[in-house]
C-alpha cells in the first residue's frame, strides 16, 4: 500500500495533531469542567482526523476524481433535497398557523437537518439505482 504524502494530506495531518495539542493543553493546564470536556472533544475531534487523513492518503488520487453522472447525481440529489426541506418548513409553518401551535425553530432546527441530510441520502441512492440523469 502506498501513502501520498502531498501537501493537502500532510496539512490536513499537520492541523489533526495540532487538535490533539490543544485538547491535551487544555485538559492538563485548565482547571474548569468545561475545559476538560473541550479539551477531551479536540482529542476527538483529531483523532478521526488523523484516521480519515490516513484513509484519504492510503486511496490513490485518481480514485477520488469523480466522473461527470457522479457530480450530477450529487447536484440533483441536492437540489431536491433542498426543495423537500423547504416544504418541510413550510408545511410546519402553515401547520403552526392553522391549529395555533407555536413552534420554536431553534428547537426544530436539529430534526430539520436530519430530515435534509436523510432525503439527500435517499436521493443520491435513488438517483444512482435508477441510471439516466438528465
Amino acid at each position: 500500500m502506498k501513502i501520498r504524502t502531498d501537501k493537502s494530506i500532510l496539512r490536513f495531518s499537520g492541523i489533526a495533531v495540532l487538535l490533539i495539542i490543544t485538547g491535551i493543553l487544555m485538559m492538563c493546564f485548565l482547571s474548569n469542567p468545561a475545559y476538560f470536556g473541550i479539551g477531551f472533544a479536540l482529542i476527538i475531534m483529531g483523532i478521526v482526523a488523523i484516521v480519515s487523513a490516513i484513509i484519504g492518503a492510503a486511496t490513490p488520487k485518481e480514485d477520488m476524481i469523480q466522473d461527470e453522472r457522479s457530480v450530477r447525481i450529487n447536484e440533483k440529489a441536492g437540489y431536491h433535497a433542498f426543495c423537500i426541506l423547504l416544504a418541510t418548513m413550510a408545511l410546519l409553518q402553515a401547520i403552526g398557523m392553522v391549529w395555533g401551535l407555536n413552534f420554536n425553530f431553534k428547537v426544530i432546527i436539529p430534526d430539520l437537518f436530519i430530515v435534509g441530510v436523510g432525503s439527500w441520502v435517499i436521493l443520491r441512492w435513488h438517483y444512482n439505482q435508477r441510471g439516466d440523469i438528465t
